[in-house]
């Protein structure tokens, strides 16, 4: 039977059109590579606005259905499309659909072997890893579901939209004090921020905010992980307050946002990541001669110095060259001629 490829807003349709009974959110805990992922130390803090929003270059909220593929939801859909969209100011709805990315791709390469029915999550350094390395293909190239699809038919296209570099935001000492202020500085430097949280049973009936029940605590062993993109902040919003973008579809929260409160989040975060901007190498700056790409709209330009180690400090491979690496373009996205300005 020959398979038809959805485009556009018919991928939406594909989206919406995915059961969503009790969601099985799909983080893998007890991550063993994330205390080696790149971590920028803060030696002094800067004064940061009162409020950042990335809400309007988001994708429509989509629904993960009975996969546990949260983190290509927060990786893939959700952070890849607001880069990309930002870079090339895309605010319509309509238009963001077109280039948004699949989170079938992101969880295909970031999972195990031996999980055939995207039913065991992954972890969210290996799908920054993919991200990096691999990078992500448009949802039209590559439908959702998509679990045992092979993905070297795309994988040159996934090339095209990898990442620079990423970071971690919280160490193992950070308090929720620390790990706030992480978070507000990577969203006022320009990039979302993806969470990984232990989730109580109160976080899935989540309204317009989510406030944790008393006896909610994130030490509790039985509480399962669960991947968000944060899209902003507002420190006049219930005495300050992330705003998170869901994918539990539009029935979750207020459409599929939340706003939740400063401490909550940080309380029950236990992995943070966000896309960072790296000093371009002297060979990387060599390969400027041929062709150009467009930075991405920073707020600010952040050159970080991270503490990375042997096994994560590659820099980007760059192979036929045709892009100048800029240290205000994070998303490194490779663009052919029709898509240049």
């Amino acid at each position: 039977m020959k398979r038809r490829w959805l485009t556009g807003p018919a991928v939406l349709v594909a989206f919406a059109a995915v059961a969503q009974p009790t969601p099985n959110p799909g983080l893998r805990l007890d991550d063993p590579d994330y205390g080696q992922a790149p971590y920028e130390e803060i030696v002094t803090k800067a004064l940061l606005p009162g409020r950042v929003s990335f809400e309007a270059f988001c994708p429509t909220v989509a629904a993960q259905g009975a996969y546990s593929t949260c983190v290509g939801f927060a990786c893939g859909y959700f952070l890849r499309t607001i880069l990309e969209a930002k870079t090339r100011n895309l605010t319509q709805k309509a238009a963001i659909a077109q280039l948004a990315f699949s989170p079938g791709y992101l969880y295909e390469k970031a999972k195990t072997t031996t999980d055939y029915a995207c039913d065991q999550g992954v972890y969210l350094t290996k799908a920054f890893a993919v991200l990096r390395d691999a990078g992500a293909v448009p949802a039209s190239a590559f439908p959702y579901p998509a679990c045992s699809q092979q993905t070297g038919p795309v994988d040159a296209l996934a090339a095209r939209y990898r990442i620079a570099a990423y970071e971690r935001l919280s160490g193992p000492r950070d308090d929720d004090a620390q790990k706030t202020y992480r978070f507000k500085k990577a969203l006022a430097g320009g990039s979302p921020v993806v969470v990984g949280l232990v989730v109580p049973a109160s976080f899935f009936s989540a309204k317009k905010t989510w406030k944790p029940t008393p006896t909610d605590s994130p030490t509790d062993p039985r509480l399962t992980g669960h991947a968000l993109c944060v899209v902003g902040y507002d420190d006049r919003r219930y005495g300050g307050a992330f705003r998170v973008v869901n994918s539990f579809g539009k029935t979750w929260g207020d459409g599929g946002f939340c706003w939740i409160r400063y401490g909550d989040l940080a309380r029950f975060t236990r992995y943070a990541f966000a896309v960072s901007a790296p000093s371009p190498s002297i060979r990387q700056l060599k390969q400027t001669g041929r062709g150009r790409c467009r930075p991405l709209h920073f707020a600010t330009a952040r050159v970080v110095k991270s503490i990375r180690s042997s096994a994560t400090a590659s820099p980007v491979s760059a192979h036929r060259a045709t892009f100048r690496i800029s240290g205000s373009d994070p998303t490194n996205s490779r663009y052919p001629p029709s898509t240049r300005t």
